[in-house]
């Protein structure tokens, strides 16, 4: 004898499913944005980099 699901009808279950599909395909090349201290990392670095072209330019001559 077959117990009957008390879970979500098929037709229920195929649309949730493909809500999770089409967000995941949304989501896929989300990146979150960069933090504070991120942007502090890559200021300084290119600060750094910065300096050490000029000198290398002023040691040329």
């Amino acid at each position: 004898m077959r117990v009957p699901s008390i879970g979500l009808p098929l037709d229920e279950r195929l649309i949730i499913r493909e809500g999770y599909r089409w967000a995941e395909r949304m989501l896929r090349d989300y990146q979150d944005p960069p933090t504070f201290a991120e942007n502090v990392a890559a200021a300084l670095a290119r600060i750094r980099q910065a300096i050490r072209d000029l000198g290398r330019t002023l040691m040329r001559g």
